[in-house]
């Protein structure tokens, strides 16, 4: 790849309606926000990967990112409307974080051609989710824009 060459944007799709699942608890750090986010295929799959992004929010945050479709994320507490968001640079994405406590919970779409109907979930808030046991996949989004 030439120096000015932009990395290829894989954007996620809609897991199989009949693939496995898991469904995990989630909320930001002072309990303000609560919601069930369900995977597939679920965490400990030996085929699930988490995104582990070096751009330079995604680094400041701790983001370790799932992909999942919007109807897979339930609030229990709160709405992502509710939220505390940030938009940078192609303002394409919200990042969505608490406004109590700071976490950050998860990442959508502005622009409709971009991850349509995707969120992404920052594992970091999942319940009882081993990080180190994750098949983290490295993503260069530092120089993706």
């Amino acid at each position: 790849m030439s120096d000015t060459a932009k990395p290829d944007v894989t954007i996620p799709t809609a897991p199989a309606a009949d693939a496995p699942t898991a469904t995990y608890q989630a909320s930001c750090h002072c309990g303000a926000f609560s919601y069930n986010v369900t995977a597939s295929p679920p965490l400990n799959d030996p085929s699930a990967t988490v995104m582990e992004c070096n751009c330079s929010i995604c680094e400041r945050n701790g983001y370790l990112l799932i992909y999942v479709p919007d109807e897979r994320v339930s609030f229990t507490k709160g709405a992502i409307e509710d939220f505390r968001s940030y938009s940078f640079a192609s303002k394409k994405m919200n990042h969505y974080f608490c406004g109590t406590c700071g976490a950050s919970c998860m990442i959508r779409s502005k622009d409709p051609s971009f991850f349509p109907g995707i969120t992404c979930v920052n594992v970091r808030m999942l319940r009882d989710v081993d990080l180190k046991t994750l098949n983290l996949k490295f993503g260069d989004g530092k120089n993706l824009w």
